[in-house]
């Protein structure tokens, strides 16, 4: 059983801090390297591609990854000032982590935009990326705040993994990429605890129609999410084309497309809830029959088939109709 306090959170938060301009220094992207592994990107499923056109979607999908993750965080950040304002100065250990944890996903979102900025600038093109982060946040927001603490952590938890078994000893990965996640990856770890402190914390004073409510509430924020990562496969698809400067056929648009999106539903989905830093939150919180419910909606919402897309002859709309 897990034994985190805010105390030894806020302690190693402050050992690792970095700074954004640290991080990224003078290094640009290595467009020799891939940016991302392939179970990350999806890159090793697809049969159409060549060696060299597969590397070309790491390209686009390191700006992809990088995008989502920054997106998430939109809501995330509020959600922790929120639980620092209910500790009431109660807990003063408990207030500075949580303010931390903020100020922290707070610069996240400003790296990872200029990450995606300088993937443009590599690339020679803007990519297109799936938009309405406030909007879906307020969403997000508005649900049970026990459900979106259930989301983040496991958030937090598949960032953990995805560096630690994927980029990590990926030794042929560019050296950009490693760096943005190892120093991502040393400050979501403190993120990941505090989130099993807050969550023990919420659920505790939960009524069971309010435990009930919760679950619902993350059903419904694990399909937003899929809706999110559908839209933003059918944008990597029109981005990878742009970046090999061909137009696929019908059938390589099929095969690239369910690939792009099961690798992302691997990604943001069953590596977070799967996680067994997770699950030791989720399972301490939930019923056997809870349980049941979100097991079985997760089976079906990753069966269900992806809208295949139709090249535009303009530049795809931004409508958000997929995922809200």
């Amino acid at each position: 059983m897990a034994t985190y306090s805010y105390g030894g959170c806020i302690e190693q938060a402050y050992k690792v801090n970095w700074k954004i301009k640290d991080v990224l220094g003078k290094v640009d992207f290595d467009l020799n390297r891939p940016w991302l592994p392939a179970d990350l990107s999806g890159s090793g499923d697809i049969f159409c591609l060549n060696p060299e056109e597969k590397q070309k979607l790491t390209h686009v999908e390191m700006g992809a990854y990088v995008h989502l993750v920054g997106f998430l965080e939109t809501f995330i950040a509020p959600l922790m000032v929120d639980l620092a304002l209910d500790s009431d100065g109660s807990d003063s250990q408990a207030f500075e982590a949580l303010a931390n944890f903020a100020s922290e996903e707070v610069k996240h979102m400003h790296l990872f935009r200029e990450v995606g900025r300088r993937i443009d600038a590599r690339l020679g093109f803007p990519l297109q990326r799936a938009d309405g982060q406030n909007e879906v946040a307020q969403a997000v927001l508005s649900r049970s705040k026990g459900a979106v603490l259930l989301l983040t952590a496991a958030i937090e938890w598949f960032t953990q993994q995805h560096y630690v078994s994927s980029m990590n000893p990926s030794d042929g990965l560019d050296p950009l990429t490693r760096e943005v996640f190892r120093c991502h990856w040393m400050e979501e770890a403190q993120h990941a605890r505090l989130d099993h402190l807050e969550g023990l914390r919420l659920f505790k004073d939960m009524t069971v129609l309010e435990r009930g409510e919760a679950v619902e509430d993350f059903v419904w924020l694990l399909a937003t999410l899929d809706g999110l990562l559908e839209r933003q496969s059918l944008l990597d698809g029109l981005n990878l084309e742009r970046h090999l400067g061909r137009t696929f056929t019908d059938r390589e648009r099929t095969e690239i497309l369910d690939s792009l999106l099961k690798a992302k539903r691997h990604c943001f989905i069953e590596s977070g809830l799967s996680h067994p830093n997770f699950l030791e939150l989720y399972l301490s919180v939930t019923t056997a029959s809870q349980q049941a419910r979100v097991l079985g909606a997760v089976r079906l919402l990753l069966q269900r088939q992806p809208f295949h897309w139709t090249p535009p002859t303009e530049p795809s709309p931004r409508g958000r109709e997929h995922y809200l």
